[in-house]
């Protein structure tokens, strides 16, 4: 009986050692796929983060939209990706245009968001330029920039366009920035 005795013990100890075995394999597998699931979760929270911002983004120009539809004015609408703008009044596109941005600056020197034009310059002198503080100038192509303002970023238009929004924007008037 003894012999029978230590055999059985024999038997429990050899599948304990490899239940014990299989165990740790099991949860060093569990270990890598906890991991991979974090892993997998951090680059789907980082996706939700970009999409909830692009759409603040959306509802912050559908707001100024609205805004501008109520205010009964004109306003310009600045695309830096396309490199296009519109002159709008209410949701209608008076005048598309296309610009250069100015070399020193990469359009993403301005942030996307509403602009405020708080002087228009050069009327006497022919060269119209449009100020939006510090932030950005819109001006005809191959003009001068001020040395004064040699550090903000300036959008050049044609001569033509740049005529036509110089006088129907007045001083005061929006201007939207979209990526």
């Amino acid at each position: 009986m003894r012999n029978g005795e230590f055999e059985m013990r024999n038997r429990i100890k050899n599948k304990t050692a490899c239940l014990l075995v299989l165990l740790s394999l099991f949860l060093m597998g569990a270990g890598a796929q906890e991991q991979d699931e974090r892993a997998a979760l951090q680059k789907q929270q980082q996706a939700l983060h970009e999409q909830v911002a692009t759409l603040k983004a959306e509802q912050d120009f559908l707001l100024f939209q609205k805004t501008m539809f109520a205010a009964d004015s004109k306003y310009l609408v600045l695309n830096m990706t396309d490199r296009t703008g519109q002159l709008k009044y209410k949701n209608r596109v008076l005048k598309g245009f296309r610009f250069a941005l100015s070399k020193k600056f990469a359009g993403s020197a301005l942030q996307p968001g509403m602009l405020v034009l708080t002087k228009k310059s050069g009327a006497k002198s022919g060269r119209h330029a449009l100020l939006f503080g510090t932030s950005l100038i819109i001006q005809r192509k191959g003009a001068a920039v001020p040395k004064k303002e040699a550090g903000i970023p300036v959008l050049s238009l044609p001569k033509k366009e740049m005529q036509s929004v110089f006088f129907a924007v007045e001083e005061g008037a929006l201007a939207y920035i979209v990526r």
